[in-house]
């Protein structure tokens, strides 16, 4: 009982203290009624750090009460739960919504419009409420709420079902990730246990042996296969879902870790793999003085051209902004820059690719270029972490008092779902501290400093040549 009532305690005296934060600093704390704002998300990143001993309890009070057979079974059955999601993206139903307005629509009237069996859809749409995704404001009457408003585009759905590759377009890219997870990520989920099971593969390092090889019968890497002519629309979804991951932690990767406004005008920042350069996108808003290369594989490129010609054409005119196609484990061809970014690359290889493209950079590098790694540390789940990393600045992070797990944010930080995605995505991994240190001396950086920002944002890597 002792333990409930501690959990209860950091539950409430957290409440108690955003409360009061709020009330001094005259922030309203969203609520699941309240509109999905760029605005509405700052609030709750600045108070992140508070709110992940809440969670971190809120989720150890429902293990600690719950009996563990039917927790179990609940667990096990969570994929349906994002099925379910992924189906409601797909149906248009978060935009289908959003024009109904907060009313809500009937379920026979959502199925009319993205041509779905009503009776499947309204099952579908109670699971989501259950969990507070969508609202039933009465019998078979939804409405969006701030969750599901994440999800819209803020497309027409008679747009976005007869073009369906314009459909994530301006939008954040939630949607295209809802639809991700629900949909291939699922199915490499169930291929899982075969794979690593399966002597052929279990042992296996190759991003070309993982679960997806499985899910869609064929022996090329996953990103090797999205290039196939035939998988324009996984690919674009693909695309559009690495934005949403930006949108969301774009302000904090931008101002934080490198010290941007310090580089001498016309240094050149080289963002390795980066997609359409959504985060280049935000550097350029706010440092204006740098030069910026975006590089990526030709399918990428052609997307960034749209991208940057319909957001702001002006950089690609004025020189200010290059987009290159570049494969990284070529030889890196732009040599002594400022700065080489990698934003969620690291994680998307195993350890002896991600040395062959550190090793790229390291050979391109000058004496004073700086690695800018943005992606996932893990932390061990011990609360005896003695001579890890101590002499790295910002390695060290304060523990959560007990009986929560040494970090809060473990739970609201997804890095560890991500890290048996990758598993069987890439037969890749998110990394440790440790680990990263390890791989980053192998290729000939060494790791100068860690900035951590409040969970689920990307974590960022300092490193200079050895």
């Amino acid at each position: 009982m002792s333990t409930l009532i501690a959990l209860s305690d950091i539950i409430s005296s957290g409440i108690e203290k955003i409360a009061a934060r709020c009330a001094a600093s005259g922030d309203a704390y969203p609520t699941l009624d309240d509109p999905y704002t760029l605005a509405n998300n700052s609030v709750q990143s600045r108070y992140a750090s508070d709110a992940a001993p809440i969670i971190a309890a809120a989720y150890q009070l429902i293990a600690t009460l719950s009996n563990p057979d039917p927790y179990l079974f609940t667990w096990g059955l969570v994929s349906f739960f994002n099925a379910s999601v992924a189906v409601a993206s797909e149906g248009c139903v978060p935009d289908i919504l959003r024009e109904a307005g907060p009313k809500g629509l009937h379920v026979d009237s959502i199925a009319a419009k993205n041509k779905m069996d009503p009776g499947k859809l309204g099952r579908i749409l109670r699971l989501l409420a259950s969990r507070h995704v969508f609202t039933e404001v009465s019998p078979d009457v939804f409405c969006n709420n701030r969750i599901s408003k994440a999800l819209c585009t803020g497309n027409s759905p008679t747009v976005m079902m007869e073009k369906p590759l314009e459909r994530w377009n301006g939008s954040n890219g939630t949607s295209a990730m809802a639809e991700w997870c629900g949909i291939d990520a699922l199915k490499m989920a169930a291929f899982l246990v075969d794979n690593v099971t399966d002597p052929e593969t279990a042992h296996s390092q190759e991003p070309n042996k993982a679960s997806v090889q499985r899910v869609f019968n064929t022996d090329i890497d996953f990103h090797s296969w999205q290039q196939k002519p035939e998988n324009a629309y996984r690919r674009n979804r693909f695309q559009h879902m690495m934005r949403s991951l930006t949108y969301y932690s774009s302000e904090d990767a931008s101002s934080g870790g490198v010290e941007w406004a310090s580089l001498p005008p016309k240094s050149i920042v080289v963002d390795v793999g980066g997609g359409i350069g959504t985060l280049t996108m935000d550097l350029v808003a706010q440092h204006q003085h740098i030069n910026y290369v975006v590089q990526d594989l030709p399918s990428a490129i052609a997307q960034a051209r749209t991208y940057w010609s319909t957001t702001n054409p002006d950089a690609l005119r004025n020189g200010q902004v290059h987009l290159r196609e570049h494969d990284f484990f070529a030889p890196q061809p732009l040599t002594n820059p400022s700065v080489y970014m990698l934003r969620y690359i690291m994680h998307n290889w195993p350890d002896a690719y991600c040395i062959k493209i550190l090793s790229h950079l390291r050979d391109a590098a000058g004496p004073s270029t700086q690695l800018f790694v943005l992606d996932h540390i893990l932390d061990y789940l011990s609360r005896d972490t003695t001579g890890l990393n101590d002499d790295i600045p910002g390695a060290a992070r304060p523990m959560a008092p007990e009986p929560l797990l040494p970090y809060p944010d473990s739970v609201t930080e997804y890095g560890y779902l991500m890290d048996i995605l990758m598993m069987g995505e890439l037969n890749s991994q998110e990394r440790t501290l440790k680990h990263f240190e390890t791989m980053f001396r192998k290729a000939g950086w060494k790791l100068e400093r860690v900035c951590r920002f409040p969970a689920p944002h990307p974590q960022q890597l300092i490193c200079s040549p050895l």
